[in-house]
């Protein structure tokens, strides 16, 4: 990993874009391919026995024994815990160095004549946040973040940080591509009337993407490094991706398609009606929560992961394939129930190192 894309990690957790555990999580990640350097030794001849402490003179009281040292912890445990330790550090110098950020608010309210709404958020290192609300019009609240030498150089960058088109018949909003990420960010939160069905495209460089209780007819989002977060949440279809960070889905989704380099992948399936999840991550873990799953619903699981494990903490499913050795885990299981179910929820869980659970 080159210095350029360190300093990039570390001003993004001073931008509080990311978190100190999030950007520790990156920078492994990063670093993943690149063979750790071999540690160096001292020589026998080098060592230098510890000098014991003097006795205690004549009538003075023994000292207590020092309690012993705490558990060490696992080498990745110590690791991360190194690593937000000197990022936590290292961005709060870092980010001191730089000119003042400046924020300017922003609202747009409108009303939606069509019944489907597309919806186009591009940011470039902003969050994009979808919230439905019980109101009969949207509501979008812009935030820029500039950074400038002045609050009137920052002002000016902020009126040209973004295009919006807005009507009734949808909602578009791009970020400027101008300026240099470190210098500006822009972040929406759109509130949506639940009366209307949306079509969702969105973008972001590594902010985070939130969707709440909103219907899509069909929704895709995508994060350079951003967490992806979906809760309560009804989609036809739904295609999730992220360069790093976790995804969490929980909500009716018909037809689920999420995937993520390194980051770890959560799914609540309710259904409610028949859904297909594909599941992706490249060395982080899967979790998929089936307890919310009523006992007529039918549940399949196909998770295969490379160097992790598979656990399954159900007793109600029918093994067709159980391979476990060294480096190959595959497992494909189903409910008793599943083929005269009406209601069927199929799971595809792939991972390269991370773990697979099944609850």
């Amino acid at each position: 990993m080159s210095q350029d894309e360190r300093l990039m990690i570390l001003q993004m957790v001073a931008d509080k874009k990311i978190s100190a555990s999030e950007a520790a999580e990156l920078l492994k990640a990063l670093d993943a391919g690149k063979e750790a350097a071999p540690v160096q030794q001292a020589s026998p001849t080098n060592r230098v026995a510890p000098t014991p402490p003097p006795p205690p003179a004549v009538g003075e009281p023994v000292p207590p024994m020092a309690p012993p040292p705490p558990p060490t912890p696992g080498v990745g445990g110590g690791l991360s815990s190194f690593i937000e330790e000197v990022v936590e550090r290292v961005t709060t110098a870092f980010s001191d160095s730089f000119e003042p950020r400046y924020e300017f608010p922003t609202e747009l309210s409108g009303v939606f004549t069509t019944q489907e709404v597309p919806l186009r958020l591009f940011t470039g290192n902003g969050h994009v946040e979808l919230k439905a609300w019980d109101q009969p019009g949207y509501k979008a609240l812009v935030v820029v973040k500039a950074r400038g030498s002045s609050e009137e150089q920052a002002r000016r960058m902020a009126t040209e940080a973004y295009t919006v088109r807005a009507d009734g018949n949808g909602f578009e909003l791009e970020a400027s591509r101008r300026w240099d990420w470190s210098d500006l960010a822009v972040h929406v939160t759109l509130f949506l009337p639940t009366d209307k069905l949306y079509r969702l495209e969105s973008r972001t460089g590594n902010g985070h993407i939130l969707v709440e209780g909103v219907a899509l007819r069909d929704g895709q989002a995508t994060s350079g490094n951003g967490r992806i977060t979906v809760q309560r949440a009804v989609a036809d279809r739904l295609h999730l991706r992220s360069g790093n960070g976790a995804i969490e889905v929980e909500g009716d989704i018909a037809d689920l398609d999420a995937g993520t380099g390194n980051g770890s992948v959560r799914v609540i399936p309710l259904g409610r009606r028949s859904e297909v999840h594909t599941i992706k991550t490249g060395n982080g873990s899967v979790t998929i929560d089936s307890g919310r799953l009523a006992r007529e619903v039918g549940l399949k699981v196909d998770a295969n992961t490379g160097m992790g494990g598979v656990s399954v903490n159900r007793s109600d499913l029918i093994y067709e394939r159980d391979v476990r050795t060294m480096g190959h885990k595959h497992i494909i299981a189903r409910s008793q129930s599943y083929d005269q179910a009406e209601r069927r929820v199929e799971v595809t869980a792939r991972t390269g190192l991370g773990s697979v659970t099944i609850e």
